[in-house]
């Protein structure tokens, strides 16, 4: 008997019989109207308290956006920095092997033009690329034309001449190519001027 007493009086923890855990326990346990506009109030303060989480997360999401294309943009400006600076060693380069033409034995200049040959390619590999527009339609945002002669044979605006290369250095122009473009009376006739 004992046994039956203890079953029906129910266990600290275990719901009575007939009643689910968690579920409703009728009227007596109902929300009042207090509580429920309690409860809207506290779920609308925890959405905008999610909606101001999210956008702190987004925030935080285009700061790491932006420090990283800062870190690559200065990177790359240290580059270009010392591009720039190997830029008249280049020249100096190119000088010297045009000054060799004939005046000294051919291993050495070949040797020089293997050297500058390997220099051209390491930087190459870093972005540089040269400009040389012989015969190309002049560009004045690659070229800077110095100089303009009659060519026989040349359209009014190509270059017929490359004083000294330009160079682009992954997509921006680095230095512009100076240029001697060919030019013509009917050209100067027609666009008012010079280049």
């Amino acid at each position: 008997m004992k046994r039956k007493h203890d079953e029906t009086k129910g266990e600290a923890g275990v719901a009575p019989e007939g009643v689910e855990p968690g579920g409703d326990l009728g009227p007596e346990t109902s929300v009042e109207a207090a509580d429920a506009g309690a409860l809207m109030a506290e779920l609308e303060r925890l959405r905008a308290r999610e909606d101001e989480l999210l956008r702190a997360v987004a925030e935080q999401q285009n700061i790491v956006r932006r420090r990283r294309a800062e870190m690559e943009t200065s990177v790359q400006f240290a580059q270009e920095s010392l591009v720039r600076e190997l830029l008249p060693v280049l020249d100096d380069f190119e000088r010297a092997l045009r000054a060799m033409d004939g005046t000294v034995d051919e291993s050495m200049r070949a040797g020089v033009g293997l050297v500058y040959e390997r220099l051209m390619r390491i930087l190459a590999a870093q972005g540089l690329e040269a400009l040389r527009p012989l015969g190309e339609r002049f560009d004045p945002a690659l070229h800077d034309a110095i100089a303009e002669q009659p060519a026989q044979g040349q359209a009014p605006g190509t270059v017929v001449e490359v004083a000294q290369a330009g160079y682009l250095f992954r997509g921006r122009v680095l230095r512009h190519a100076k240029v001697v473009v060919a030019g013509g009376a009917e050209r100067g006739a027609s666009t008012g001027g010079g280049i």
